[in-house]
């Protein structure tokens, strides 16, 4: 292995060589890849030398250890065998000596209960039947805790002569006791169930079947503890009512205890049988833990009470029990934690010769069910250990002190029989001596195959150490240049040998010289993308992340071909040098490329990236600042350390980037003079003005265009920047088109999904589905022909409730799932009518900004928390069962939501009408139509009739019968579907019409009903409990919010956004105002009225949000910018709106504002600003 070793490094270290001398293109990464490879060598070399050592100890003690195996062997097979059988059978008696113990312990806890009660109907002066026990409950739920049981109620023995007083006793204490019963169980922590508030109360004895006669002996239920609210607390009769009537007659004749046949132990196959047992098992689903499962087998147990209190200590047949409590215990509960956590697969057969028998398993503390019937092992027969229940105190150590009645032994006696199993065996029998005869063989065997096999595994595991250390070491590389990374880890080593000394080295020691190096010549790039910060603020964060992770990718792999070293991205800055740590001449001619082909590659990148990240993406371009002369470079160690550029080379290099435009490569002088030396004088412009760098004064600066076919003077600067910054594609539309249409597509695929589920739930329960055809026709009588979206507004839109089963599980759209091509083409087709409904002599109200609020409506969509982050999952009722606590906590999710995260179609709505609630917009308010009696005002009345022609004329469109394939994929058959669909799309269109007086005093009146002023927290209200009615009202607000923020959601955004909409709306407002459409010049007030639109409407809007509590960071993001725009309002706005007045007074009188006039205008004064 070591020969091969040293063969192939030699090969590699000459094949390296070679590489070096035959090409002039040998970067730093070539030269880290070789002496990373010797590096490895020597350790792997190292490592070798310390496994030599290891093969011999090993060799030896192989050896040895195979007659020493056979010896200790034989020595322990036997031992092993009796240890199985010893365990097992101190296991077997512990099991049944703790049956008895806790059988005993009910009966001395029931023995205490009865003498209580009777001692208190004495002191009373009360005589049975007719006696109430105070604070009966909570001696009672003392008794359950130790008796292990779930229910007990006391049954007073009634005769037929005293029914009469009997009624009259209970009508008179029967619901005193239930109260006090009730305030008991809620400050009980054992209890585990609902609370009863209210009850139905019978005051005759009865049964199932009625009220029983007033004949014969009885055994109605009278105090009980907890109370079960599925019947009437008590007069249930226990003689009569129930079938184990045996079981009575035998306590009432005996005088003894008794313990009925196990039930709740169905036979699996037998669905009879099965929905008798839950039905019977009905009432204690609720009182469980939630780890307990109710259907196993139960038993009752009668334990007679007697009134004379010395009747105890003598022969209990000698007088009859005037009641009797009634016990409701698990079998399982009486042999749990019983055994250590040592002991696995112990089994409990418990047999009664009245019914089936059943199988419990024991492994340590817990107790499973294996089944019904005897299901031990058949070899293990003959290691059975049983007893009947009644004999049970033989296998007692300690002495009883229990003096109360006894057990009856003849009515369906109960037995226990143990067994050990496969599992106990497994413990403590390792082999047997066939297995380890031929483990000894194996053990020579293997002892020959060691030493063929043992070289190929250091090989492999050498070579698992050198892939190991090659992936450390380049991601070290990746970070440091060679030269750098050998200090950093000489430096790193000279340190641990410090500490192992007891000291350590500090940045002053003469052993801990700082890692740099002054060089020379380099040229260092700063880039920067404009705008950024803008861009971001209307995006999620994994879309900024999305498009910085893109941009960089492709700028690692261009710092790669051009042998560019990376030093580090800073937010969205990225900065290079070229010339360190190798040296090279052509350092700025490279760093020139580049930055060039960096720039180009941006371009097709943005575009590509626009179809997912939304509009503007595409427009997104960077600054590029280039700088050339000597630089300080190394490593600032401590945590986190980096390697770093320094000094003035450095410097002037950001400044070049920070003065730079978008799209444009600026170079210092130095760097000019190196190109021009280099025969690239045509490369370069010198910019017309001297460049004001901080720090610098003013400096000469030149433009850089690579493949010198560019002349910068051939167009103004200003404009050229704003064809650069602002430009507006020819194919921009198309561009807007695609986004939506493929945002949609993805809602839609949702969509059609989660119907699915819903159908199919409903088609398994029964219910009948209508066919499609059936359905088309009445879908497109949902039309505006009679009415008007006004007339259709509600204030509370009906959520359909989701079942749990409901829930579709997440899909992957983009793999195995898409759209029907037919259904796909029709979506396209629609978004692209839209698109055309809208005009671009709009500079505010058109597709451009419909899509913007879209985006909007997306990113908060995306923003609704998710409950399951927020609540602690012990936040769902107390002793609910397992089904019951998942159901419960999804209902939970839908609450605390909404419903907004759940239901598909509210998302594919609310994002419809974003993208539809200015089509044909008029370009003027609606105060100016009802001034002008516009024929739009006249039809609709004059209210909201912008709002109402966007919805009607989209509507009819949706409605036409070219789009039937794709309502077809969003309701299928299903017209309620369609029915709600219209209904959010009217609330959230209508809601953007924020100055019609009537409509926000009716969105008042619901804020103020669905989240009152004395409400802490929104999500406070959003409980378990919560009104369903008030969770639709809180829904619909919550819709009409995202919409209305969206609406606005430019004031809420970074400065530039907002200015740049607000410049947009300025426009528009002039246009109609040059045009004759309004007496009041705009921007006379502009200012001021934009002051109030942020106190009045904008921030009361960003706290609300907050206030509904479901969009976690977004409402501080969006309360933030709202803020801040307002106070640079305050502060800029006088002066913006005088400049944008003396843009429109330079304008052609008559001339009009559209999107792309006024865009160029914004970019022009931007761009005097820079």
């Amino acid at each position: 292995t070591n020969t091969e070793m040293k063969s192939g490094s030699l090969k590699l270290a000459n094949n390296t060589s070679k590489t070096m001398e035959g090409s002039s293109h040998y970067s730093h990464a070539d030269e880290s890849t070789n002496e990373s490879t010797y590096a490895h060598f020597a350790i792997a070399m190292k490592e070798t030398k310390a496994i030599k050592s290891v093969r011999l100890v090993s060799i030896f003690f192989l050896f040895c250890v195979i007659p020493i195996a056979i010896g200790v062997y034989l020595y322990t097979a036997n031992a092993e065998d009796e240890e199985f059988e010893n365990q097992y059978f101190e296991f077997a008696n512990k099991v049944l000596e703790s049956i008895g113990a806790t059988l005993e312990n009910s009966f001395g806890a029931l023995d205490n209960l009865a003498t209580s009660v009777v001692a208190a109907a004495h002191a009373a002066n009360q005589t049975f039947p007719n006696i109430r026990v105070a604070n009966f409950g909570i001696h009672a739920a003392k008794t359950l805790s130790l008796s292990r049981a779930k229910i007990i109620v006391m049954c007073p023995v009634v005769k037929g002569g005293q029914f009469e007083a009997w009624h009259n006793w209970t009508l008179q204490e029967g619901r005193t006791w239930v109260d006090e019963t009730v305030n008991v169980q809620k400050t009980d922590p054992n209890y585990f169930g609902p609370i009863v508030e209210e009850y139905l109360t019978r005051d005759e004895i009865h049964t199932r079947n009625g009220a029983t006669e007033a004949i014969g002996v009885h055994l109605p239920s009278w105090q009980a503890y907890p109370i079960v609210p599925t019947w009437p607390p008590y007069n249930y009769d226990y003689i009569t009512g129930l079938t184990y009537t045996t079981a009575h007659t035998e306590m009432l004749e005996k005088g003894s205890i008794v313990i009925t046949t196990p039930y709740l132990n169905p036979d699996p196959n037998d669905e009879a049988a099965m929905e008798n047992a839950i039905s019977t098992a009905g009432w204690l689903y609720e009182r469980l833990h939630p780890d307990e499962e109710p259907l196993e087998p139960a038993s009752d147990l009668y334990f007679p009470i007697f009134d004379d209190l010395n009747t105890f200590e003598t022969d209990t047949s000698k007088t009859s029990p005037v009641a009797t409590f009634g016990v409701t215990f698990y079998w399982r509960d009486m042999i749990r934690d019983i055994l250590p956590e040592s002991a696995k697969g112990i089994l409990v057969v418990v047999d009664c010769p009245c019914s089936a028998s059943f199988t419990y398993r024991l492994d340590g503390s817990e107790t499973t069910l294996m089944g019904r019937g005897d299901l031990h092992e058949s070899k293990y027969n003959d290691m059975e250990l049983t007893s009947v229940i009644t004999q049970l105190d033989s296998f007692r150590i300690r002495q009883t002190s229990y003096s109360g009645p006894g057990l009856d032994d003849e009515t369906c006696p109960i037995a226990f029989r143990i067994y050990p199993s496969q599992a106990t065996e497994d413990q403590y029998m390792t082999n047997n001596s066939l297995i380890y005869s031929g483990f000894t063989v194996l053990i020579c065997l293997t002892a020959a195959l060691l030493f063929v096999i043992y070289d190929r595994y250091q090989e492999r595991r050498q070579k698992v150490f050198m892939e190991s250390a090659e992936k450390n070491d380049a991601v070290v590389s990746a970070l440091f240049p060679a030269a750098i990374r050998e200090k950093l880890y000489a430096n790193q080593q000279t340190q641990r040998e410090m500490e192992k000394k007891g000291g350590g080295m500090r940045a002053l020691d003469g052993n801990n010289a700082p890692i740099a190096e002054l060089y020379t010549d380099t040229t260092v790039m700063f880039a920067d993308i404009a705008g950024f910060t803008a861009w971001a603020s209307a995006r999620e964060a994994s879309d900024v992340f999305t498009l910085l992770e893109s941009i960089y990718f492709e700028f690692d792999l261009l710092a790669k071909k051009y042998r560019v070293f990376k030093v580090e991205t800073v937010g969205d800055s990225y900065v290079a040098v070229c010339g360190l740590p190798e040296p090279r001449k052509d350092h700025a001619v490279v760093m020139a490329q580049f930055s060039a082909e960096c720039r180009d590659k941006l371009v097709g990148l943005t575009k590509e990236l626009a179809k997912s990240l939304g509009p503007g993406t595409e427009s997104i371009k960077m600054r590029f600042g280039l700088n050339s002369g000597p630089t300080t470079a190394g490593v600032l160690r401590g945590e986190r350390s980096r390697f770093q550029l320094f000094g003035d080379t450095t410097n002037t290099a950001a400044r070049m980037e920070s003065t730079s435009f978008p799209d444009c490569i600026q170079a210092s002088q130095k760097t000019a003079d190196l190109l021009v030396e280099a025969g690239k004088s045509s490369w370069i412009t010198k910019r017309n003005d001297l460049v004001a760098a901080k720090g610098k004064g003013n400096m000469v600066a030149y433009w850089v265009e690579p493949s010198g076919t560019v002349k910068r003077d051939s167009l103004s600067e200003s404009r050229r920047v704003a064809l650069r910054q602002f430009g507006v594609p020819e194919d921009r539309l198309e561009h807007l088109i695609d986004f939506n249409t493929e945002i949609l597509d993805h809602l839609l695929l949702d969509l059609m999904v989660y119907n699915k589920t819903v159908d199919a739930a409903q088609a398994k329960s029964g219910r009948k589905v209508i066919r499609r055809e059936d359905s088309r026709e009445e879908m497109k009588g949902y039309s505006f022909d009679n009415t008007t979206p006004r007339d259709d507004i509600v204030e509370v839109i009906p959520i359909p409730k989701m079942d749990p089963s409901q829930k579709p599980k997440k899909q992957k759209t983009s793999v195995g799932n898409s759209l029907d091509e037919k259904v796909k083409n029709q979506l396209h087709d629609f978004v692209t009518q839209v698109a055309h409904y809208h005009s671009n002599d709009n500079p505010f109200h058109n597709f451009d900004h419909a899509t913007h609020v879209a985006m909007s409506v997306r990113k908060l969509l995306a923003r609704i928390l998710k409950p399951l982050h927020q609540r602690d999952s012990n936040e769902v009722k107390k002793g609910s069962r397992s089904v019951t606590s998942k159901a419960a906590k999804f209902d939970k999710i839908l609450r605390s939501t909404y419903v907004l995260t759940s239901d598909p179609l509210i998302q594919f709505a609310v994002y419809f009408s974003a993208l539809i609630h200015d089509a044909k917009h008029p370009g003027v308010s609606n105060g100016t139509l009802s001034n002008e009696n516009h024929e739009m005002a006249i039809r609709f009345n004059h209210k909201s009739s912008a709002e109402q022609n966007s919805v009607v004329v989209v509507w009819d469109l949706f409605l036409s019968d070219k789009y039937d394939d794709l309502r077809g994929a969003m309701f299928g058959s299903n017209v309620e579907r369609l029915r709600r669909f219209r209904q959010i799309v009217v609330n959230s269109v209508l809601a953007t019409d924020i100055f019609d007086r009537e409509l926000r005093d009716v969105r008042e009146r619901r804020w103020t009903k669905a989240f009152p002023d004395d409400d802490v927290s929104a999500l406070s209200l959003s409980s378990f409990e919560m009104d369903s009615m008030e969770g639709d009202l809180r829904a619909t607000i919550v819709i009409e919010y995202i919409i209305q923020a969206s609406d606005v959601v430019h004031t809420m955004q970074h400065w530039t956004v907002y200015q740049r909409w607000n410049k947009r709306l300025f426009c528009e407002m002039m246009s109609a105002y040059k045009a004759g459409r309004t007496d009041k010049d705009p921007s006379e007030g502009w200012y001021g009225g934009e002051l109030w639109f942020f106190d009045n409407y904008i921030i009361p809007l960003a706290k609300k949000l907050k206030e509904c509590g479901v969009f976690g960071v977004s409402c501080d993001e969006v309360l933030d910018y709202a803020q801040d725009n307002r106070m640079e309002w305050e502060q800029k706005g006088k002066m913006i709106v005088a400049e944008w007045r003396k843009e429109l007074q330079g304008k052609e009188e008559g001339a009009s504002w559209t999107a792309d006039t006024c865009e160029e205008s914004l970019s022009s004064s931007s761009n005097r600003s820079n």
